[in-house]
């Protein structure tokens, strides 16, 4: 688990509550339901209008790499392809049959089994490049979706406040009421605010992170197993590998 990411969130949070508490609020006029859902399930619901069920599943898959990222091991993975070189330099590309799965990913099992079975370098190097372009462009349209839900949400915050305080006219008779009432209708933008720039905004920009370390580890073992196909010299390789951090 990224224990940063949920620090981060607890700080942020916490900061908010700290200074109402510190200006003298309620904490309990924070807390509103109807204020919640108009902004976060009216954001969700605004984004899947622009989208697809697709698309949504494929971000909610995503959207964990916030807790739970993936781990790309560069040093560990440059180690595993200059063993393969000197492995296949020393008997044959048919020698690495039985290590396809030593890598430990699909992109990579399919890339090192191409080369075993004789794809021309340069056509495997360039389907490689495709498909870890694709993975990529398919990983942003997930970030993308989620990163509509926080622009949708300070608008639908303002939404809620609309409705709190036309519920808050209608106790004009009760000043008491109506003073509760305004203070609960803007707490609809508070929420709006806060969902979108504490939340979903900072956890896009860590998926992005992500999906760009995964395409540089996509071209790691593109030019890793593709410099193996074409047997370059294994020193060569790890020279070259050794670039990718």
């Amino acid at each position: 688990m990224d224990f940063v990411t949920l620090a981060g969130l607890i700080i942020a949070f916490s900061s908010v509550l700290l200074a109402n508490w510190l200006g003298g609020g309620e904490v309990i006029l924070l807390l509103n339901l109807p204020s919640a859902i108009i902004v976060i399930v009216g954001s969700i619901g605004a984004t899947l209008i622009q989208s697809s069920i697709q698309e949504a599943i494929r971000a909610l898959v995503l959207i964990k790499w916030s807790l739970f990222p993936p781990v790309y091991d560069f040093h560990s993975t440059r180690a595993s392809l200059n063993n393969l070189a000197h492995k296949a330099r020393r008997l044959s590309l048919l020698a690495l049959e039985s290590d396809v799965e030593v890598l430990g990913s699909h992109f990579s099992s399919r890339a090192l089994q191409m080369a075993i079975d004789g794809t021309d370098p340069e056509l495997l190097a360039d389907r490689l490049h495709d498909d870890a372009v694709r993975i990529h462009d398919k990983r942003m349209k997930s970030v993308t979706f989620i990163e509509s839900i926080g622009g949708y949400a300070p608008t639908l915050g303002i939404m809620g406040s609309v409705l709190g305080l036309i519920q808050a006219m209608a106790n004009l008779d009760s000043p008491e009421a109506l003073g509760h009432g305004i203070a609960v209708a803007f707490v609809s933008t508070l929420y709006g605010q806060g969902f979108a720039n504490l939340v979903i905004f900072p956890i896009t920009k860590k998926l992005t992170g992500y999906v760009d370390k995964e395409l540089l580890y996509h071209q790691l073992l593109t030019d890793g197993i593709c410099g193996i196909a074409t047997g370059k010299h294994p020193y060569r390789l790890e020279l070259e590998l050794n670039t990718y951090e």
